[in-house]
């Protein structure tokens, strides 16, 4: 992962006024592993999201020193596999966004599906994936998020939608917490302090600086590149 930092965290604040548009890159990825051997994922992902679905204990298949839960493809009937497959669409996105300095917004132009995904489709699915794109644009002035996708647009209030870090290792970590299932979760924010606030793909109240990587357990989001205009 490389970015293109522009000036350095002690004169951030004040060069930052010179900068027109700050431009930056994520990547969300649903943690539900899908390859030749069937499917892994967290137990507790399991249990809310198929909890007819029997799986047994092994090891991650990118990472050997954590154990997961894992089902092979025969595990998962006509309606898991349906919804394992929306979970799949749903979840894999790319945020190409513009913080535009003066105006104070930010748009978000997210597409969903990559080379990755229309592989799971095309093997494990049987079916030809087609991307699919929308756009976000987050007003600070206005305190107003719009949400648009090809056939209908949402207006949302920042007070209804944005999220309260909660602060540890001084403040280079952090977590908030939502709801998934009937289980409140805790989900972890990994921070950069050479980034400004704006880089960031959620919207929160108190973060005073850009966000690397946020953790939760359905998702992973990754900021994957930074320049300045």
């Amino acid at each position: 992962m490389q970015f293109n930092y522009s000036f350095s965290q002690e004169k951030l604040d004040k060069v930052i006024d010179n900068v027109k548009e700050i431009h930056f890159v994520y990547k969300k990825k649903s943690n539900y592993i899908i390859n030749d051997e069937g499917v892994f994922a967290d137990t507790l992902l399991f249990q809310i999201d198929f909890p007819d679905t029997k799986y047994i204990l092994k090891k991650h298949p990118s990472d050997s020193t954590v154990i997961c839960g894992f089902s092979p493809h025969k595990g998962f009937g006509n309606n898991n596999r349906k919804k394992l497959k929306s979970i799949i669409y749903h979840s894999n996105e790319t945020i190409n966004a513009i913080h535009y300095v003066v105006s104070k917004k930010t748009i978000f132009n997210v597409v969903r599906g990559d080379d990755e995904t229309k592989l799971i489709f095309k093997k494990y699915f049987r079916e030809r994936f087609y991307n699919f794109g929308y756009r976000q644009e987050f007003d600070f002035v206005k305190k107003i998020e719009k949400k648009t996708y090809p056939r209908v647009s949402y207006e949302h209030e920042f007070s209804k939608i944005s999220k309260k870090i909660e602060f540890i290792e001084n403040q280079n970590h952090g977590f908030y917490s939502s709801s998934y299932g009937d289980f409140i979760i805790k989900n972890l924010v990994f921070f950069n302090k050479r980034l400004p606030k704006f880089v960031s793909p959620i919207l929160f109240v108190n973060n005073e600086f850009g966000i690397e990587k946020i953790k939760n357990i359905d998702v992973t989001i990754e900021l994957k590149s930074v320049y300045y205009n």
